[in-house]
């Protein structure tokens, strides 16, 4: 079969298009310099999106259903704010204070230090907006116009306690009147009492809210401005002998994105600049046999604008999808060392495609030849890589959506500018090495054989050689060609080397799959900080006193029963105490329940029995018994089925305490834990709902998107490999390569303190497009080589393919190298992820995969050899000199299934189309073409 069909196809058109762009390349040059103009003005309509729980919370995630169904039934508003019960932290202020030297804040100078904090925050913070001060008081959310609610619990407990009385844990009550302290106290101890209940002996911290009002649009701009002005006060605020604070509000997470964002630019400066001068380096060509620069073959410009190609590239993504109304977030910032270092990546691709024709064609030819070659690689690379971000936007985590568009956007388009854009600069570049002129002041350049009669200057900056013409074939290969092809390659090659490489190979997957097994998911809000940001130490504070105990869990009943039925309110007490009683429940002693607080009401204070059938009138009658009762918030009301104008409760929730909530893994043990508690009561349709519920969603979902984003992309890379790669059989051995990979970016990411997350998750995507590159090309390679053992072979890919491999991946290392030192998880997580797929891409590609490809695969998936049933290659180039000197027809049996641009040295070049097989024999004077049938 001709497996090559579709590589053979796109190879023609490359050529063709190689053709016109040589012929025209202003054009060329001028339209995507426009077209990028154009869609720059797309960067002054960016649509950013810094809402950090939508973005790192998965799209459809059941917390989202659970915080709507509370949102439906008490939607939040002015006047019926109930510390504890909101499900937003909309304009919310968190306010931490801890006893220094590890002392009991509860004692009086401790107490009156976090008094004249609260003082503080609520009267000497102010905002002006349109002439108007706005203090705490203006700007707070209250219960039935109440008054703020102010901490006053605080100032409360503080007092019983300096005055001896005996205050129960978690849920206090003095005298008919009781509140929930299990989440405002931290580093608690307690001493048992009466009847074995847990009395408050001392306390480490204090936790503190302040919510402002987030409607209307204005009032909600007016809260943010406070919440800013809070933090730059706490920073002044003059430190306090006895207590230290912590803070945290609404916009701190996607502040903390944007400072990440801002550390970004300065680094992509630098980065740029890394890869500019790295480029440079790369293109510098020496004369043979001397340590003089060879300014004719040298590309120090073109390398350049290769690198800017990128740049432009990613100026083209980002403008075009703000224009099409795309969102943009911030983690988006880290797209452009990854499009770059792909950008020039493929430069190198080009010019090394270009430096492997003969200077003695026309540069009509070159171009032809190199798009041929170079970019059916060049695609291969870019649609891996396009698709396997493609493959990304199907996760359901928005941050990871958002990424994979961007970059996937890039990508493509660089793709375009380097085979229009720099196709053209290459060409120009081609002309300028014909006529002999210098690449970088584009004077004539000065051969060799006459540097002695020249200055200084000249002979550091205007030497040049110039082409062979005795020879048919005046290839210049570099000495790392030479490097790979001569001296690693038969190393590698030897057995006992081949042996210690597959000893490596077993080690290495070991490694991995300890790692794997010790792998941690989830991405944790602390670690979308910096590490110098102020809510860090709040987050610790949190971690290390209050998550341990005291949080809250809202549980829902959607599908009340008639609670006139005795029966039925049975079956609710069972079901609260199955909540209670859980793993991650504190106990029945942490429960807040309207019912509870009734039953006690009439039971205890009155004395008197409920009688079902008025059940819910004596339920009216004891919420109005108080004024005000917060209670009445968590009852939804209905009419009655029989009778309309009679009401009963439709839906109710109640609290739970919690505890051992420390890690992600406890809080993901807990959230499936009341969820599957709520599993067992279908009847009532129960829900439950925490804020950590949004995050935990995100830890449960996030090894099941992996996995699903690593099967779909493997097998769109097998399909690419299958269309690009001339025989099937190698594509096998390509899948196994990128699963090796991703298995070893996984593993050892894990190793070296990497979680699996939102941002890893986006480099795991990548690692698979980059593990094809590494992979197809020395497969490709292998492939294509006309050598009759699996060592030649081996020694001709990396002879090829070696030199540009190693570019490319250093290129990306170099790019990405100045985000090593940034102090943010985010930044170095994307950084140590990155380092880690090139590194094992070219271990694959330079190392693994040529041992296996020579230990396994001798004959199988060889297009042109003896086991074929074609002749060697020397055979060919034997029939073909024959014929050039007795003019006799050759037998193109023997050349059709070699690729016109395979890197073999024949005195002539042949070109194999649709239409009829060409042989063009080169000589200084002329030119013959023979069309032959």
């Amino acid at each position: 079969m001709a497996w090559d069909c579709v590589e053979r196809r796109a190879a023609s058109l490359f050529r063709q298009l190689g053709f016109i762009v040589c012929d025209h390349p202003l054009p060329f040059i001028v339209f995507p310099l426009l077209f990028t103009a154009a869609m720059g003005v797309g960067l002054l309509h960016l649509n950013p999106l810094s809402d950090a729980v939508y973005l790192f919370t998965p799209i459809g995630a059941q917390s989202k259903m659970e915080r709507m169904s509370i949102h439906e039934k008490w939607p939040l508003t002015d006047n019926n704010y109930i510390p504890g019960r909101a499900v937003t932290q909309s304009r919310e202020i968190q306010v931490t204070a801890l006893a220094r030297n590890d002392s009991n804040i509860l004692e009086s100078k401790f107490a009156n230090a976090v008094y004249q904090l609260d003082k503080y925050i609520q009267t000497r913070v102010r905002v002006l907006h349109n002439g108007h001060y706005y203090s705490y008081k203006n700007l707070c959310l209250q219960y039935k116009n109440g008054g703020c609610p102010s901490n006053k619990h605080v100032h409360i407990l503080s007092d019983l306690y300096n005055h001896g009385f005996n205050i129960t844990y978690p849920y206090f009550r003095f005298g008919s009147e009781g509140g929930y302290i299990g989440s405002s106290l931290g580093g608690v101890t307690v001493m048992k009492g009466e009847n074995e209940t847990d009395i408050l002996a001392s306390a480490k911290a204090w936790f503190m809210i302040y919510h402002l009002k987030f409607h209307p649009e204005e009032m909600s701009y007016i809260s943010g401005e406070w919440e800013l002005e809070l933090g730059r006060m706490l920073r002044e605020y003059p430190e306090d002998p006895y207590i230290s604070i912590t803070y945290f509000h609404s916009q701190t997470l996607a502040d903390e994105l944007k400072r990440n964002a801002d550390t970004l630019v300065p680094r992509f400066v630098i980065s740029f600049t890394l890869l500019i001068v790295f480029s440079t380096i790369c293109s510098l060509c020496f004369i043979d046999g001397t340590f003089s620069i060879d300014w004719v073959l040298s590309k120090p410009i073109l390398s350049i604008l290769g690198v800017v190609n990128a740049g432009i590239a990613i100026l083209t993504g980002i403008g075009f999808l703000s224009l099409i109304g795309m969102p943009y977030n911030d983690i988006v910032g880290v797209m452009p060392f990854l499009v770059v270092a792909v950008g020039t990546d493929n430069m190198f691709l080009m010019v090394a495609a270009v430096r492997r024709t003969s200077r003695t064609h026309t540069v009509h030819e070159r171009m032809g030849e190199c798009m041929a070659d170079a970019a059916v690689s060049i695609l291969i690379t870019s649609s891996t890589d396009v698709l396997s971000f493609g493959v990304g936007t199907i996760t359901t985590i928005p941050a990871v959506q958002i990424f994979c568009v961007y970059t996937g956007v890039a990508i493509f388009f660089a793709f375009a500018y380097q085979i229009t854009f720099f196709a053209a600069c290459l060409a120009l570049a081609m002309k300028h090495e014909a006529a002999g002129r210098n690449s970088l002041f584009f004077v004539e350049a000065i051969p060799d054989e006459k540097k002695k009669s020249l200055t200084t200057f000249q002979r550091f900056f205007n030497l040049g050689s110039v082409p062979d013409h005795s020879s048919s074939h005046d290839v210049k290969q570099p000495l790392t060609a030479r490097f790979f092809g001569e001296w690693y390659a038969p190393v590698l090659m030897h057995p006992v080397v081949r042996g210690i490489s597959m000893i490596w190979f077993v080690i290495y997957l070991l490694g991995a799959s300890y790692g794997c097994s010790r792998i941690k998911e989830g991405l944790e809000p602390v670690n979308l900080l910096v590490e110098d940001s102020y809510a860090i130490p709040h987050y610790r504070l949190l971690e290390k006193y209050f998550w341990k105990y005291g949080q809250q869990v809202q549980i829902v009943v959607n599908n009340a029963p008639d609670l006139r039925n005795h029966t039925s309110r049975d079956r609710v007490h069972a079901m609260v105490l199955d909540f209670a009683t859980s793993k991650h429940a504190i106990g029945m002693e942490s429960v807040q329940f309207w019912l509870f607080e009734m039953e006690r009401y009439y039971q205890k204070e009155l004395q008197v029995q409920i009688i079902d059938s008025s059940f819910y009138g004596l339920l009216q009658h004891f919420l109005a018994s108080k004024t005000n009762n917060p209670l009445a918030e968590d009852i939804y009301w209905g009419h009655m089925p029989e009778d309309e104008n009679g009401t009963m409760v439709k839906s109710f929730r109640f609290i739970v305490g919690m505890k051992d909530l420390v890690t992600t893994m406890d809080q993901t043990d807990a959230t499936m834990s009341f969820r599957e508690v709520a599993n067992r009561w279908p009847e009532f349709n129960v829900t439950t709902f925490m804020p950590i519920w949004m995050f935990t969603d995100q830890y449960v979902i996030i090894i099941p998107n992996t996995v699903q984003n690593i099967i779909i992309a493997l097998l769109v890379m097998i399909v690419i490999a299958v269309l690009f790669i001339p025989q099937p059989m190698c594509s096998l051995w390509v899948a196994l390569a990128c699963a090796s990979i991703d298995f070893g970016v996984i593993g050892y990411m894990t190793l070296w303190g990497v979680n699996l997350d939102a941002i890893s998750m986006i480099t795991i995507i990548m690692s698979i497009g980059f593990s094809v590159d590494y992979s197809a090309h020395i497969a490709y390679g292998y492939v294509v080589s006309t050598r009759d053992t699996a060592a030649g072979r081996v020694q001709e890919a990396l002879s090829a393919l070696g030199w540009p491999l190693f570019q490319g991946g250093l290129s990306t290392i170099i790019a990405v190298s100045v985000l090593a030192d940034i102090p943010a998880y985010m930044i170095v997580t994307f950084f140590k992820t990155v380092v880690l797929s090139i590194s094992l891409g070219l271990l694959h590609g330079l190392v693994f995969l040529p041992v296996l490809l020579s230990i396994f695969v001798r004959g199988c998936c060889i297009i042109s050899s003896p086991a074929n049933g074609y002749p060697s290659a020397q055979k060919i180039e034997k029939q073909m000199k024959i014929s050039a000197v007795t003019s006799s027809p050759l037998d193109l049996r023997t050349v059709a299934p070699l690729r016109a641009s395979s890197p073999i040295s024949f005195p002539h070049r042949f070109e194999y189309t649709d239409e009829s097989p060409t042989i063009h024999n080169r000589s200084k004077s002329s030119v013959k073409s023979d069309h032959l049938d």
